[in-house]
Parts: C-alpha cells; structure tokens; sequence
C-alpha cells in the first residue's frame, strides 16, 4: 500500500486529518476521540445517537472505545513524516509519505520532485497545486481533458465540444477564469450568510437571555406565592383556633352554670323523695290523734298542698351559645385573611426586586435567581442594546412610580461599590451614567473603606459601620432614605426631590477595584420589596 493510501486509511472522516486519539463505536467507525464527542453533544437533544459513517442508530449515548492499535499506526505514521509535516499530501507513488510538488488532472495522482521529472508533460496531463483528491477533467463524450466553460449549458467543455458551442453563440470562458467568477459569487454568499448566522446567534443569544430573566422572574413569584400561601395558611388556622375557642369558652361556662342548677335540684328530689316516704308511713297509722299531729310537723307545708308549684311552670328558659359573639369572632379573623389574600391578589406588588440582565455591563456576573451580581474579569458579550450599560453598572427590572417600597442590600467587603435609584432616562454611556454623577440617580458609594452619598455630582460624607443598607422609597413624598442595618438602626440621610419619572434600584461596582474578588464573591443581594 503506498502511503497515500495508508494516509487516506488513517484520516478520521470529521475532521479529515490523522486520527488523534482514536475511538471505536460499536458499529466498528472510527474517529478521533474529540471529534466524536462534539458530534455526539450535538444529538444529545434529539433523543437517539447516530454514526456519522453509517447512520446506525443508538437509543443512548454509545459507549467510547479507543482503539490502541489504530492509534499506535497513526503515531508511528506522524512519527516518520518529513518535518511533521501532518498537512501535507504525498506523492501517491513514493512507499514512504514524501511531499508532493503537482498533482495530475489527467492521472489523478500526485507526484514528489523525483516522480514528477518522470511524468508525461503533455497538453492533456495538467498540472495543479497539490489537492488531496482529483476530480474527473475529461470529456465523457470525446474523453478529451475539459478546457472550457459555457454558461448557457452550464457545462464543462473539451476542445471539441467547444466548437459547437461556439456555432451556437454561446459564451465561453476557460476554466480558471469561470472558477474565480464562481468564486467571487461564493464569497457574495458566504459573506450574506455568514452574516446571517451572526444575526441569528445574536437572536438566539437575546432569546437565551430573555428566557433567563423570565425563569429567574417565575422563581421569584413562585416564592412570594408559596410565603403568601403560608402566611394564608397561618391567618386560617389562627382564625379557626380562635373561633373554636371562643365556641368552646362559651359551651364550658353554660355547661357550669346548668351543671350549678341540676346539683340544686337533685337536692330538692332527694328531700322531696324523704318527704314522700314519710308521709307515706302516715297512710298505716290507726290512731287518729297521731294521724292530725303528724299534719302540724316540719314535713308539711303550706305550698305542699298547693296543686299548682314551680315544678308545673312552664319549663326552664336557658340561655344559648352566643352565636354573635362567635360571627363577630370569625369576623375579625376572615379580614385578616382577607388582607393576606389581596396580597396574593396584588402579587405583583410585591415581587423580589430582581436584576434586569438585559442592563447589566458585559463585566458583571448576575446570578441564575437575578438576585445576587460581581464583578467578573470574564467578558460575558452579552447582546448590545440601547438599554445595556457600557461601564460595571445593572438596573433592576422592577419599578416603582407611586407608594412606599422598602428593600435591604448586603455589599460584600469589596473595594468600590454604588447602590441606589435613578430614572429610566439616566445615560447608557459615558461619565454622565455614573450613579450619582447626574441629575437622574442618587446613591450611597463605598470606596476604599470611605462613604458618601452623591447626586447631580454633588457629595455628602457619610461613616456607616457595616455592610447593609436599607432603602426606602416614599414616591408621592419625594423621599428617597438611605439606612444602616445595625444595631442600632441609624438613619444616615434622605434625598429630597420631587420624582418625574419612574425609579429603578441602580447598582455599580468597579472591576478594576473588585478584580481582587474571588470568582463567586457576591457583590451585592437584594432582597426585594416589602
């Protein structure tokens, strides 16, 4: 085998160079260890696997093999290439791989130095560039090498199918000058569509961006509803407890008082029963005399002898579980509910106060849950858009044009950093988009362990002696109020204004200071609206 042969032997058909760590699938293929991964990464979605030589088909991902004896031949076949020259194609006659210097249309074959001399130099052999493979250049009709194009049949022509395009007026070029015309028409194309496909990868970078923030959003109504369902939960069973208790109060009470009445009156029938047994013993007594000064006893009265007494009365009037009490009860506890249920109604009133990716500089780190964000010396080329910042700065995707809103940030104990409000009309580039640099943002700084508050480039000095921060949003008062959570509370100052346009919570941080920042240090977490 001549070792152009061997070298077509030991090409890997993907990437069409000597195999490079060879592997084997269970359909007997062989390719290069890396090539075949990424072909199988790119079918790991498509639920079955396929040989890229024979398109046999595997339910799961094939099992690689390598292949130590095909990979011992390439090496030891690199190993004795002139200078490693692995790109390279050899003459086709030559038993060692020696570099070619022409390859022959006509003989389809490729020649070194040495062979070359010994070719036919005739018209009908020409002579290329080395290629790896050569097409068929001779005339199926007259086997004659073809020469010549036509456009109108849009064929390749020899001499003599020449002459007979040129009886019928058609236009003829050689076959070089109609290659580079070729040619120049793919580049058209290949540019058109090259430019196409940045199209398409910056739309598909915009959509995986855009489904980003919509999956991080659904996380944060996800959680605020399961805390309202909890909270729910909690009001109802307060609620039903008291409720119950309060029915359970009532019944005991009523329960002690009847239980007051029946001792009463199980007295009454005992003395009653006493009263019935003596008497009774009257009925047998003969003597007369006994019979009258028995009647003027202690046993006898005169309301005995009554026919009518309180035990012929109508019966007793008892009170009632106070049904009243119990509705005013479960009253007052559904409002409660109530309240908790129109903040579910109101959900997006209160959202967490998420990031929005779509402003965030393409040097910060936003975290999957839109929560947390760092500086990151890696560049993400995030899609350029009108709203994108140009410096290490992001904007939440919330914003809030009335009410009062309260949110709490933790800064980590970095270098620089920013954090406030600003309107949606704040510059995207430029000096004039630092926060606190314009008339559009106001901001508490942190930089090199010194604070101040700044807006429209003016600055107050602050001494903070922690981490976190409070802020609070009074809109129609015109208040925006920056606190420090420790212990104590302290306020350190209010900004005044009176707002025109809708506020969102603004961050910065500085990536030549935070460089020194551990890949994964928070920079800064908010943690939403109250």
């Amino acid at each position: 085998m001549s070792s152009a042969d061997l070298r077509e032997e030991l090409n890997c058909s993907i990437c069409l160079s000597i195999y490079t760590d060879p592997v084997t699938l269970r359909c007997g293929h062989n390719f290069c260890q890396k090539c075949i991964n990424d072909v199988l990464d790119t079918q790991d979605g498509a639920g079955v696997y396929t040989c890229p030589d024979c398109r046999e088909e595997f339910m799961e991902r094939p099992m690689l093999r390598k292949n130590t004896t095909l990979s011992n031949i390439a090496q030891h076949f690199m190993s004795v290439l002139p200078n490693h020259e692995v790109g390279c194609i050899y003459c086709t006659y030559c038993d060692l791989p020696v570099a070619a210097l022409k390859s022959c249309l006509q003989c389809k074959s490729s020649m070194c130095e040495s062979h070359l001399k010994k070719h036919d130099h005739s018209s009908e052999h020409m002579l290329v560039e080395p290629i790896t493979k050569c097409p068929n250049m001779r005339c199926s009709v007259h086997k004659k090498p073809l020469q010549y194009f036509c456009s109108v049949d849009s064929a390749c022509l020899c001499v003599l199918c020449k002459q007979d395009c040129e009886l019928s007026g058609h236009d003829l070029q050689s076959l070089d000058d109609a290659a580079k015309s070729k040619k120049k028409t793919f580049r058209n194309i290949y540019d058109k569509l090259s430019s196409k496909r940045g199209r398409a990868e910056e739309k598909i970078q915009s959509l995986k961006w855009h489904d980003k923030k919509i999956n991080a959003k659904a996380m944060g109504i996800t959680r605020r509803l399961n805390t309202m369902h909890i909270d729910m939960r909690k009001e109802l069973n307060v609620l039903f407890n008291g409720v119950l208790n309060e029915v359970s109060r009532q019944a005991e009470q009523m329960s002690l008082t009847l239980m007051d009445l029946i001792k009463h009156l199980e007295i009454e029938k005992d003395e009653l029963y006493s009263k019935m047994d003596h008497v009774g013993q009257l009925f047998n007594v003969i003597d007369p005399v006994m019979v009258i000064q028995e009647s003027k006893g202690n046993y006898f009265c005169k309301e005995d002898e009554e026919e009518d007494d309180e035990y012929d009365k109508e019966p007793y009037v008892m009170d009632d579980l106070d049904e009243g009490l119990i509705s005013e009860t479960l009253d007052a506890g559904l409002s409660n509910v109530m309240k908790v249920a129109q903040e579910v109604k109101d959900w997006r009133e209160y959202t967490d106060l998420l990031l929005d990716i779509d402003t965030a500089g393409n040097y910060l780190h936003v975290s999957e849950d839109l929560k947390t964000v760092y500086w990151s010396e890696k560049n993400w080329n995030r899609p350029e858009t009108p709203q994108r910042f140009q410096s290490f700065q992001v904007l939440s995707i919330k914003s809030f044009c009335s009410g009062r809103h309260h949110w709490e940030v933790e800064m980590s104990k970095s270098v620089g950093w920013a954090v406030g409000m600003c309107y949606p009309s704040i510059e995207r580039k430029g000096d004039l988009m630092v926060i606190g640099a314009n008339s559009k943002s106001w901001g508490l700084w942190g930089f090199n362990n010194k604070f101040f508050l700044r807006h429209d480039g003016k600055q107050i000095v602050v001494s903070p002696h922690c981490q976190k921060f409070g802020v609070y949003l009074a809109y129609e008062a015109g208040q925006l109020s920056i606190y420090q959570l420790s212990d104590p509370f302290r306020h350190l100052h209010t900004f005044t204004a009176t707002f025109t346009e809708p506020l969102y919570a603004f961050f910065w941080s500085d990536g030549a200071d935070a460089a020194a920042l551990e890949e994964g240090t928070p920079f800064f977490d908010p943690w939403g609206t109250l």
